[in-house]
């Protein structure tokens, strides 16, 4: 190989983002406390890649997810510190690992008091001067790299949706969703003078819940915890990317101790610093961000139709003692929303893609259902949590099953309900075009 193809430069930075005790916490409707403290420490991490074809950034963030909005904020932030090193808006990727014991920064619950508001937009301060300098240091000490590519199974979760009790899923969904998706893919970048490390790239697709609404300390959970022991062991950045985690939770169960939760982070860490590594092309490819905008299961063109369906929504059965607020909340935004000729036809999923390497992600600005991966070809990996959060995107077949993913959660994200039945091709389509590098 010549020396372009062997080597591209490489810096990762790292800045704390831990909460303050008093910032609320996101991911469970039914913790009812702010952050008490921390049981360990959240952390944003950045990533920029250089080659002489294409720059690009990758931002990662312990956090449950954040809103188009603020991801702006965030890449302006990074293009005005990376901009001397080449890093262009369309190439820098924003992503949360989805933990539920952090912050939400994408607004997720409806009727927040003012109180509330004004505690996560000073959190949020403090996320962009963490980015800040996370970027700062990633774009400032670069040096020629290698690329190690490994992939291994590794079983981390389950269909939360098979498990026993959910009696409505249908024939097609169960088959459907049998198998989950479980491939770890890690990505080491190694100095290439050196043969130090200088950050790991790890992904694996499962939701970040095993301490539960009960647990009130920041904590990046699995997935953070993981980084942070993939870190100590390496002494570079770690930096964790969600998969199509959407119906996905770990085999240890939510409401797990803080000690089996560290236990599942620890076997992961070994699995990520163990595994067989082959080198990659230096090749670095970033695709222009698109939409997939995926149809609406629902239409409302009265008050009397909106009210009917919060009526409806009121007697779904669920686990949030806020429920009735929430629904309140949804009801008055839509009736806003269709008085102002506003309401949405559809819901808009931003896409793009990176090639690092052999492997394409494809980042996706929603909760994408397990079974989108495992319709992907091997070398392209679909990375949830992105660029913004918009909804669960669950697959034509769990739309006829209904449940929290279809049916409710929709209300959480200021939605009229869920994708129809024609969103579930939309999407692939979708997909398939942006991972074309």
């Amino acid at each position: 190989m010549d020396a372009k193809s062997t080597f591209m430069r490489c810096g990762a930075g790292r800045a704390d983002i831990t909460p303050p005790v008093g910032t609320p916490m996101g991911g469970f409707a039914n913790r009812l406390m702010p952050c008490q403290g921390a049981r360990d420490r959240l952390s944003a991490r950045a990533l920029f890649l250089h080659t002489a074809d294409a720059s690009a950034l990758i931002i990662t963030l312990d956090a449950l997810a954040v809103n188009p909005a603020r991801t702006q904020q965030l890449r302006d932030i990074a293009v005005r510190v990376g901009g001397v090193a080449g890093v262009q808006a369309d190439h820098i990727q924003i992503t949360c690992s989805h933990t539920h014991s952090g912050v939400d920064l994408a607004g997720l619950r409806l009727r927040a008091d003012i109180a509330r508001i004004n505690r996560i937009n000073d959190y949020f301060d403090h996320v962009c001067a963490a980015v800040r300098d996370a970027v700062g240091a990633a774009c400032a000490d670069t040096a020629p790299a290698t690329l190690g590519l490994g992939t291994m199974p590794f079983v981390i979760g389950r269909n939360r949706r098979l498990r026993p009790g959910h009696a409505n899923v249908t024939d097609l969904e169960r088959s459907q969703g049998e198998n989950i998706d479980q491939a770890l893919t890690v990505l080491r970048f190694t100095h290439a003078e050196r043969s130090t490390p200088i950050a790991t790239l790890f992904q694996i697709a499962c939701h970040p819940v095993c301490l539960g609404p009960e647990n009130v300390f920041a904590s990046g959970d699995f997935a953070g915890i993981a980084a942070q022991l993939v870190e100590a062991h390496t002494g570079a950045p770690a930096l964790f990317l969600n998969g199509a985690a959407g119906n996905v939770t770990p085999l240890i169960g939510r409401g797990s101790s803080y000690d089996a939760t560290r236990g599942l982070a620890q076997t992961l860490a070994d699995a990520v610093y163990a595994i067989d590594l082959h080198p990659e092309p230096a090749e670095l490819r970033c695709s222009s961000p698109t939409v997939a905008q995926l149809p609406l299961s629902c239409r409302f063109t009265n008050d009397d139709d909106i009210d009917r369906q919060a009526m409806w929504l009121l007697g779904q059965k669920t686990e949030f003692p806020s429920w009735p607020s929430v629904v309140a909340g949804w009801q008055s935004r839509m009736r806003s929303q269709l008085a102002a000729g506003q309401l949405p036809a559809t819901i808009d999923i931003p896409l793009s893609a990176t090639r690092i390497g052999g492997t394409t992600f494809v980042f996706a600005g929603a909760e994408l259902f397990n079974e989108y991966q495992l319709w992907q070809p091997p070398n392209a990996r679909l990375v949830s949590y992105a660029n913004g959060e918009c909804c669960y995107v669950p697959t034509s077949a769990a739309l006829a099953s209904g449940g929290y993913e279809v049916t409710t959660s929709p209300v959480f994200y200021g939605l009229p309900c869920a994708p129809g039945e024609d969103a579930e091709l939309v999407l692939l389509d979708a997909i398939h075009r942006a991972s074309r590098l």
